[in-house]
């Protein structure tokens, strides 16, 4: 591993008095949840569960190779790791 050095090969800008001080502390309330959010998260979740039922219906219809997880849990996943997200993001 390579040590980095090129910060030690210039010379550093000049610290003025008025820079090297706290001048203001801002506090920051959590972020509330927003009801649009969570509207269009369950109408996310309606429109897998809608995938799903047909996906399943398709495969089974048309006598397709494949299991139909193989479409369906990647969506579940991706959806629940995005609904987790936003449930814990504060």
């Amino acid at each position: 591993m390579f040590a980095n050095f090129l910060p030690f090969l210039r010379k550093p800008p000049p610290v003025s008095p008025e820079v090297a001080f706290v001048r203001e502390v801002k506090i920051h309330r959590p972020v509330r949840r927003s009801r649009r959010s969570e509207f269009w998260i369950v109408v996310g979740w309606g429109l897998i569960a809608l995938k799903t039922s047909g996906t399943f219906w398709l495969v089974e219809r048309y006598e397709m190779p494949f299991n139909p997880w193989w479409i369906v849990l990647p969506t579940i996943f991706a959806a629940a790791v995005c609904t987790w997200i936003y449930w814990r993001r504060n």
